[in-house]
Parts: C-alpha cells; structure tokens; sequence
C-alpha cells in the first residue's frame, strides 16, 4: 500500500492540533476576562446571595441550640434597623440580611421599611390581652391573628412588619410585588399562613428563613450602633 502521503497527513494533523490548542488558549482567556469584567460591575446587592435553610417560615434552630428564648433575646444578639417606628430590633443576622435587602429596592426605586420587629415576651403578653381580651382567653377570642406569647416568631426577631412610605403594605402594593420577587434572594420570606387568599392573609408580615451559604454582609448604614 503507498505510505507516501503520511507524512503529509501527520504534519497536517499536527498543524491542526497547534491551532485548536491556541484557539482553545484563547477563548478560556478571553471568557476568562469577560466574566471578571461582569463580575466587577456587577451590583454589590445581586453580588451575594444565598440558599434558604427554610422556605416558608422563620429559621430558629440555631437560637434554640444557642440556649436562647422566644421573647427573652438578650441584646447583644440584637441590632437596631432604621424603620418607620422608633425602635425596630432584630436577630443580627436577619438585620444584616435585610438592610442589604432594603438598599437593593431603593435602587430598583422600591420604598421598603421595618415598621414592626422584635417584641418582648412582655409585649407579645401586652398585644395578645389587647387583641383577645385577656392572657387566658383562646385564640378563637382574637381580633385578629395573634400567637400565643411565646410562640410569635417576632419573639425571636426573625419577623417584621412591612411598610412602605408609613403605610402597612397589602397584596397589591409595589413592595410586595418586590418582595414576593426577590425578597427569598435575603432570606426573607413570606410564611405560608399570611399567603394572600388564605383565611389569615397578611402580606405585611415576612420572616428571615435563614441563608445556608455565602458570606456574612457587613453591617452597613441602615443599622444603628447599640
């Protein structure tokens, strides 16, 4: 059989091989440089999120391990965020989690506020007597929906309130469309029980379900030095 044209055929091959190699350099190095590129102009809000330990309600199981008590947080696990009310106190990592929440809808031109947070099992006993008339009455008796105290999940800190330009937000305000959109994007999210279109809707009412990864945001301008 003619063996003459293999060589030919091998340089061929080799000289082929040289330019996928480089070709192949190339393209890593260029997408390489355009993902550093995005990366750096990326929002620092959209920069870091995480994946949620609950989806539907607030995540306790650290504070319960820690030894802690709904109603009985001491303060220096709580840190004070800028709201409609006078003083709005949260668990630190949930604080942390929601001012970077907050200051991601101002710059989408979303006005989102703390109004309601952190209530003393003293104040959870205060609210259920005013709503149900008295300590012991069942919650049938209730106003309106209230947990018995020691059970509300504004008794760990990890619930809040929402209002946007002082008003308590409903199922069709801009704010609850923002955070139905991305609110679970920082751990917070809205508890199955409040759904709208359900027997208790509170579209006001949102809970920090926990983020299982990525870095712990820095306290920034919304928190309030204790």
């Amino acid at each position: 059989m003619p063996t003459a044209g293999f060589p030919v055929l091998r340089g061929a091959c080799k000289d082929i091989g040289r330019m996928f190699d480089r070709h192949t350099i190339r393209n890593a190095l260029f997408l390489a440089l355009v993902m550093t590129i995005l990366t750096a102009m990326a929002p620092a809000a959209y920069a870091v999120v995480g994946d949620l330990i609950s989806e539907d309600e607030a995540y306790t199981g650290d504070l319960v391990e820690q030894g802690l008590e709904n109603g009985r947080l001491p303060d220096e696990a709580l840190l004070e965020v800028d709201g409609s009310q006078r003083r709005c106190s949260l668990e630190a990592d949930a604080a942390r989690w929601w001012v970077r929440l907050v200051d991601t809808a101002a710059a989408d031109g979303v006005q989102i506020e703390a109004a309601w947070c952190y209530r003393s099992i003293a104040s959870q006993r205060q609210t259920y007597i005013r709503n149900c008339g008295g300590i012991g009455a069942p919650q049938s008796a209730c106003n309106k929906a209230t947990a018995t105290p020691g059970r509300s999940n504004h008794g760990w800190a990890r619930a809040i309130d929402v209002t946007s330009g002082g008003l308590q937000i409903d199922c069709r305000s801009v704010a609850f469309r923002w955070l139905s959109d991305h609110g679970a994007e920082y751990g917070w999210v809205h508890p199955w029980w409040a759904m709208c279109g359900g027997d208790t809707p509170e579209p006001w009412h949102w809970e920090w379900g926990g983020i299982v990864s990525g870095p712990r945001p820095a306290v920034g301008a919304g928190i309030r030095p204790d």
